[in-house]
């Protein structure tokens, strides 16, 4: 049923938009990266010109690293800024004290690339454009009473679901291949992914103590993570409408409540907070850092919970809410 599903897909005309989408995807991600450790570029305002820094690169590097290492040991010597800040700096100097820069290229570049904000933003217009049709499209043409008077109607309701899981982990799967193969091409081999992650960082201070290769996963995780809820609730909005229109509509209204929600006001301080920090909209863009970044903690019953971590347990939370509510609509429809 599954093969079926994805042979439905294919055939569906929305898919040239969906294909030249991809073209778009894969051709920025050429030409976006960030400024590199052994760069440095800037606008002077003063002078009015763009200032290109001729010293050799290992000067430029060394120099930057060492910027990061005396803010990070300035802040594991305060005793005013948060306890938390200050025991983590400790820590990040404990286990990578920066005393000479290494090659981290590649992993700058990757980290910057795989939750870039187009390429979030172009992958979820795909993915709301697949799953929000994928059951209306089938109630349009009159398809699904066919379906359901079928004995294989429960297969095919929730081969829909399947889809709605796994094209997101599939098409960001599939951008995260491309974009390794494209640095590594541009860049070289992944180096010294060992070392703390501070060192591919520009806010160096608000990184976790976790090395580089610990932080581009957890970057991968929060990415998919979003991306998989975002899937299943419009597979979701799919069911509980009758239009195409108002299936998007609706799936878009998902993306954005987050970003609406901090304006109430009245809602409690708790749940403004988190929010605020880990809306969609504002992560998908990179307004909001949480993956491997420290955003301070609150307290839920009087225990103190890391807020960052929150933001990610509720994105799971999320999926598994839309998934049951997937279940219920599938029971719903199987029982007509």
């Amino acid at each position: 049923m599954i093969k079926w599903e994805l042979k439905k897909i294919i055939k569906e005309k929305s898919n040239i938009i969906a294909l030249v989408l991809m073209i778009i995807l894969f051709l920025q991600i050429s030409f976006m990266k960030p400024m590199l450790e052994t760069q440095n570029e800037y606008f002077n305002e003063s002078k009015n010109e763009y200032f290109v820094d001729q010293r050799s690169k290992e000067v430029i590097a060394n120099e930057k690293l060492k910027s990061k290492i005396d803010e990070i040991s300035s802040l594991s010597k305060s005793i005013s800024l948060d306890k938390e800040v200050s025991e983590m700096s400790k820590e990040k100097l404990k286990l990578d004290n920066g005393v000479k820069y290494q090659d981290v290229n590649f992993y700058k570049v990757l980290s910057h690339r795989m939750d870039f904000g187009l390429s979030i933003v172009i992958m979820t217009i795909i993915i709301v454009m697949i799953s929000s049709n994928l059951y209306i499209e089938e109630q349009l043409s009159n398809v699904s009473s066919i379906i359901l008077s079928s004995k294989s109607k429960e297969k095919v309701l929730y081969s829909k679901l399947a889809i709605a899981i796994f094209l997101p982990i599939v098409l960001y799967g599939i951008y995260i291949g491309g974009t390794s193969l494209i640095t590594y091409i541009q860049y070289g081999q992944p180096l010294n992914g060992n070392l703390q992650a501070y060192r591919i960082s520009d806010i160096a201070i608000l990184i976790k103590n976790m090395t580089i290769n610990q932080y581009v996963i957890s970057k991968m995780i929060t990415s998919t993570l979003m991306l998989t809820g975002i899937s299943i609730v419009s597979l979701l909005c799919s069911f509980v409408s009758n239009n195409s229109v108002k299936s998007i509509g609706m799936s878009v209204g998902f993306i954005a409540i987050g970003k609406i929600l901090p304006m109430f006001k009245f809602l409690p301080s708790t749940v403004l907070t988190l929010v605020s920090l880990g809306n969609y909209v504002d992560v998908m863009i990179g307004m909001s850092k949480i993956s491997g970044f420290y955003n301070g903690t609150i307290n839920i019953l009087s225990k103190s919970f890391d807020i960052s971590s929150l933001c990610i347990i509720g994105y799971v939370a999320i999926i598994l809410v839309s998934i049951l509510g997937n279940v219920y609509c599938i029971k719903k429809v199987l029982t007509k």
